[in-house]
């Protein structure tokens, strides 16, 4: 067997292929950022005959619920740049990415492309939300240093108690006179807006310890609709970062007595 032969039956031995009543779906054996195997449709033939590639809606949104949304030039100049080089589409309205109008014949080469764009657009995702994800905690940070208060201490991704370890804010606020210290969490995943959920439930019915827990989102779209509902439900203030970043710090502070406004 060449080499040729056996790179193309290792690389086929991972890829899995199940027919649904429209099409078939294919399931290759490169991971998303999250770990998630990154699949997608072959759907038709439509009445002409021809087929359409397509992922499962969720990729962009996937991207944007952590923070790495299309609101830059720089960003979506970079994402239709690389629909561009492989003939894909993207409906805003039903947020699905496409390679459409494709021959029978051109199904095995366009699934390929369709492929290798995902992986193109992932590797631009994860290095868009770590630097993302840097420049929120830098800015956050910024705004805490930049407080002369007497009596206020900062300390960065230290637990609140030995009680409370389980879950670490990345700040936490202290304020002489204010027995309650602020937990503070920077929500840029789903993730973060749990562990703020927990630390709340763990100090309130375990511990018993008074503390107020704040999950600042970097972006109003962080998280389900339902995780973003039960952390407003359950901790002390669940603000918005990005756009309104004053307003979001300031009531951040208020929690501890402090007023940034001027």
């Amino acid at each position: 067997m060449s080499i040729q032969e056996r790179i193309c039956e290792a690389f086929c031995a991972e890829v899995r292929v199940n027919s649904f009543s429209n099409g078939f779906g294919i399931s290759t054996p490169f991971a998303t950022t999250d770990g998630d195997l990154i699949g997608y449709y072959v759907v038709g033939p439509d009445s002409s005959g021809r087929y359409k590639i397509v992922d499962n809606a969720l990729t962009v949104a996937g991207f944007e619920s952590e923070g790495a949304t299309l609101d830059t030039d720089s960003r979506k100049k970079a994402f239709y740049e690389i629909l561009a080089s492989h003939g894909a589409t993207y409906s805003e309205e039903d947020g699905e990415l496409c390679i459409c109008d494709v021959n029978f014949d051109e199904i095995e080469k366009r699934s390929l492309d369709f492929m290798a764009m995902l992986l193109r657009m992932q590797d631009m995702y994860f290095l868009t939300y770590e630097k993302v994800k840097s420049t929120f905690y830098e800015d956050v940070q910024k705004k805490l240093e930049s407080l002369q208060v007497k009596g206020l201490s900062i300390f960065s991704n230290t637990p609140v108690s030995a009680q409370l370890s389980d879950a670490v804010p990345d700040f936490i606020i202290r304020r002489e006179g204010f027995p309650a210290p602020v937990a503070l969490f920077l929500a840029n995943s789903a993730e973060k807006l749990w562990q703020a959920m927990h630390l709340k439930l763990t100090a309130e019915h375990e511990a018993k310890q008074d503390v107020k827990v704040v999950a600042l989102l970097e972006t109003p779209k962080i998280g389900s609709e339902h995780s973003r509902n039960k952390a407003g439900n359950r901790l002390d203030a669940l603000p918005n970062w990005v756009g309104d970043e004053d307003a979001a710090f300031s009531r951040v502070m208020r929690e501890v007595g402090v007023s940034t406004r001027h």
